[in-house]
């Protein structure tokens, strides 16, 4: 009985490194939400909310479906080194490409409004004279 709960440790061990990431991919989207939200705290502390209890059951079902309900030490360790590793990897990028995007928009609406502008002074003149 022993072997054969430990011949699903590897496919167990690929699940939490996988899902891990996904969580840290749920935690990107709340990041990115609170940003869009200019850092209001109360969106920010309700979305790390859910998206905490969204990663536990999805640990706790991973750990419930495959490895019975038994929590070993590697359960948590591979869990939480996938979401470290999705944070400060794909996490960092993600959170320049947010703000490039961000700067990049700003500077296309200052444009525009400087432009708009420019012609509505223009046409104001045009009709004083």
């Amino acid at each position: 009985m022993i072997i054969f709960e430990t011949l699903k440790e590897p496919k167990i061990f690929l699940l939490l490194i996988i899902f891990g990431f996904l969580c840290g991919f749920l935690f990107d989207i709340s990041y990115l939400i609170t940003f869009l939200c200019k850092e209001n705290k109360i969106i920010k502390n309700i979305l790390q909310f859910f998206s905490t209890i969204i990663c536990f059951f999805v640990v706790f079902l991973i750990n419930l479906k495959l490895n019975y309900g038994i929590f070993r030490a590697y359960v948590f360790i591979s869990f939480f080194f996938a979401v470290f590793l999705e944070r400060i990897s794909v996490g960092k990028l993600f959170a320049k490409t947010k703000i490039w995007c961000y700067n990049l928009f700003k500077k296309f609406v200052n444009f525009t409004k400087e432009k708009l502008n420019g012609k509505r002074k223009e046409k104001i003149k045009n009709n004083d004279n």
